[in-house]
């Protein structure tokens, strides 16, 4: 129960910094193309909201690459890596797992960026 709450707080929190970020920068960027302009909307809707449904579209595509990803690495290696980090509390194994995440996770960011 308690790793549910983690999880649930960090998504929530992530999606809070996702928006900050799109309002900010997307604020930036039209103060930046319309220095000039005396009618510039302080908030331009329209590209927040599109720059929030990319952002959730790619953060979608991305986490199933990584999952894909996982699957493809727990297939290559001759054991089962579930049942060695959950139950044998292998550690190895789950460092091998953070090092594959991690390396697809740049993989995927450079990718999309």
């Amino acid at each position: 129960m308690k790793a549910k709450r983690i999880v649930s707080l960090t998504f929530v929190l992530v999606m809070i910094s996702v928006i900050a970020y799109a309002i900010f920068a997307t604020q930036a960027i039209a103060q930046d193309a319309e220095a000039g302009a005396e009618d510039t909307a302080l908030f331009p809707w329209k590209v927040i909201a599109k720059d929030i449904i990319l952002v959730a579209i790619f953060s979608i595509v991305g986490l199933i690459i990584l999952m894909i990803g996982y699957k493809v690495f727990d297939l290559a290696t001759p054991y089962d890596l579930n049942r060695q980090i959950a139950e044998e509390n292998n550690v190895a194994a789950g460092v091998a797992v953070a090092g594959v995440l991690v390396s697809l996770g740049l993989i995927v960011a450079a990718a999309m960026g």
